[in-house]
């Protein structure tokens, strides 16, 4: 029936006529952007994705590329905090790489037609009473409706993160929900890469044909757990549950496997139901799988893995070339570098005091001055007698002979080598002094012992840099001093290399926190190159950021300017 026999006006419009050509699915851009992007800006979006808690891509569809790529690069980079139900009462919590960390995985495929929408039905699983949030695209959202021309085969993942509070978590430990997009028929790899990486496997159908059958026959002998759930269809339920019955002995199915979802089926009943399900599987000590180990599973089945390349791999060389040597961080720092122990830390004290002169006590001005100077230069003397390291020699050639991708993969690499080893002491000592300061009575030597064996438990690539930056230092200072010629020197080209960072976005510390120290002369020199670099036109303003620990000052200027300065988890 149209509008001239229902005699409506012309300017009234259905709904369903509603023009969609100019409009294209919002899963459609995400993959076109993705598919055009470099692993970097991959990382920065799937990172901001992320701090929104949309679901990450993890497997894009194959287009520019014979086979479809699973993005392990572009999840590198995050880190999530979250309180297990074990660790309630103790109020600690876990906070780890995502891609490093092995969870159960719950995965949801369609077979067939669904008259109902999959990820809208994840959403509802996921979301806690009341809370609704829209984890994955579904049809209702906004341009969910338009069929898509490039995301079919698009594997999604979500994340549940528990924080420890046992009434109101869905579920006791994390849990990851993937979502594939598309018929399983039609995207038989990723489906299979599925039972491969799955605690269990969720099907979504409204029946099984005979072809669909065979298919899923294949999959007898499988140790992923399967679990069926039906639209409810009168007309081929009879012919369903004969090859119901068939699968259940092949598969191990029992009546807990199969859900059935009619048209009056209770909604918010039924979400608890399939809760119930994912929680009853989590207690069963399910199979757990790590990103990291899934990209291995994608190499079996000969799906790509974005940092399959040189250009990614020849940086990580280099990088696990250092990071391999590091067991104890503290003892890590004081053996490979020296230069920023117990001398650097009188140095700095013998410079503040040339500029106070506190301890002066009865000695001639000119006296105090010249012994201060000479402890200075002692100390300067014993800095420059050290000769590099093998980590640090690596470490120069990483961020100096690299190309600038490898550059920047390099200190990435170095970076995820470095932070799983200091993040668990660092986590259990910064609860130690959060609660500490919560009672002002505790004794204030104990405050700063926490803080010494919280300094001492640091390790990032800025170390590395401070360790250039004291070697520059006590090199000009015995030249200066006339006790070194200039033809001797090593370290001249530091300042570039540090400047050429900079222009790439990676900050340059000024103070050193653990020794509230300014290195000034690799600061000046480091800056003066960087104006050399810039042709010297360039007046530099200063923008400040002030605000307590993680009140999000570096992801608003990385956000703001592009820039590589070190964030928390989140």
């Amino acid at each position: 029936m149209d509008k001239e026999e229902l005699d409506i006006p012309e300017d009234f419009t259905f709904l369903s006529d509603t023009d969609t050509s100019d409009s294209l699915h919002t899963l459609d851009v995400l993959c076109a952007i993705l598919l055009s992007s470099d692993s970097f800006l991959q990382q920065e979006i799937l990172s901001k994705m992320s701090m929104c808690q949309f679901a990450l891509p993890l497997l894009l569809p194959a287009l520019d590329t014979p086979k479809c790529t699973l993005l392990l690069w572009a999840m590198r980079d995050m880190v999530r905090k979250w309180r297990p139900h074990s660790l309630s009462e103790s109020r600690g919590f876990r906070e780890e790489s995502l891609v490093l960390t092995s969870m159960p995985t719950i995965s949801f495929v369609r077979m067939g037609s669904c008259s109902f929408s999959k990820s809208h039905l994840l959403n509802e699983v996921l979301s806690p009473s009341q809370q609704h949030q829209d984890f994955f695209i579904h049809r209702d959202m906004e341009s969910g409706n338009i069929p898509r021309e490039i995301a079919g085969g698009l594997l999604e993942i979500s994340w549940y993160f528990p924080a420890g509070r046992e009434n109101l978590d869905l579920f006791p430990e994390p849990v990851v929900v993937a979502n594939l997009r598309g018929d399983i028929e039609l995207h038989w790899l990723q489906f299979s890469f599925l039972t491969e990486v799955s605690s269990a496997v969720f099907i979504l159908t409204e029946s099984i044909s005979e072809r669909e059958f065979t298919l899923l026959s294949s999959l007898q002998g499988s140790a992923t757990k399967y679990y069926f759930i039906f639209n409810y269809q009168a007309g081929k339920a009879k012919q369903t549950l004969e090859f119901l019955k068939k699968l259940a002995s092949m598969l191990k199915l029992n009546k807990s496997h199969v859900l059935w979802k009619g048209g009056t089926t209770n909604k918010a009943q039924f979400v608890k139901v399939l809760q119930s399900a994912i929680a009853a599987i989590m207690k069963s000590s399910p199979k757990r799988v790590s990103i990291e180990a899934m990209a291995e599973t994608a190499r079996q089945l000969g799906i790509q893995v974005d940092e399959d390349n040189k250009e990614c791999q020849t940086p990580n060389t280099y990088a696990k070339e250092i990071t391999a040597q590091i067991k104890d961080v503290a003892k890590y720092k004081r053996e490979k570098l020296r230069l920023q122990g117990e001398t650097w830390r009188n140095l700095a004290e013998v410079d503040k005091e040339l500029c106070r002169m506190r301890k002066q006590g009865d000695t001639p001005l000119e006296n105090y001055k010249s012994q201060l100077k000479k402890k200075l230069m002692d100390l300067c003397a014993q800095q420059n007698k050290h000769d590099l390291t093998d980590g640090l020699i690596t470490f120069i050639t990483g961020i100096e002979h690299l190309h600038h991708r490898e550059k920047h993969y390099f200190l990435k690499w170095m970076k995820f080598g470095l932070d799983p080893i200091a993040r668990e002491n660092l986590s259990k000592l910064w609860d130690q002094y959060k609660e500490k300061c919560k009672n002002s009575k505790d004794d204030p030597k104990m405050f700063a012992e926490l803080d010494k064996l919280i300094s001492a438990s640091s390790l990032g690539v800025e170390y590395f840099m401070h360790e250039l930056g004291q070697f520059y230092e006590a090199e000009c200072s015995m030249l200066k001093e006339g006790k070194m010629a200039e033809s001797q020197r090593q370290f001249t080209h530091l300042p570039s290399i540090a400047a050429d960072l900079m222009l790439k976005g990676f900050p340059l510390e000024i103070i050193d926190g653990d020794i509230s120290n300014i290195p000034l002369q690799w600061v000046t020199d480091v800056l003066s190159q960087l104006d050399a670099k810039l042709g010297g036109r360039y007046r530099m303003p200063v923008l400040t950021v002030l605000g307590v620990q993680s009140t999000g000052k570096s992801t608003l200027l990385n956000t703001m300017f592009g820039l590589q300065f070190a964030v928390s988890s989140g």
